[in-house]
């Protein structure tokens, strides 16, 4: 059973931010690196561009572009 939670407000949509294709070049480039270190670099990456979000929205939006189409079970 997959979980169907909705997006949550401050999430923003891939197709709208002109940064995804940087976050996700990171992510990717990182891919010899533990998860969690490729992680935090297009973290990092998405907060250099969007200083405004606070951390938690950053880390919900890279999270969402990065595990988009994975099912993920609730636990």
């Amino acid at each position: 059973m997959s979980c169907n939670i909705p997006v949550q407000k401050g999430v923003k949509n891939a197709a709208d931010c002109k940064c995804y294709g940087a976050v996700m070049r990171t992510y990717k480039s990182m891919s010899d690196e533990p998860e969690h270190i490729a992680f935090d670099a297009a973290l990092r990456v998405f907060r250099h561009h969007h200083p405004a979000d606070s951390k938690a929205d950053a880390k919900l939006t890279v999270e969402s572009w990065l595990y988009a189409g994975e099912e993920r079970l609730c636990h």
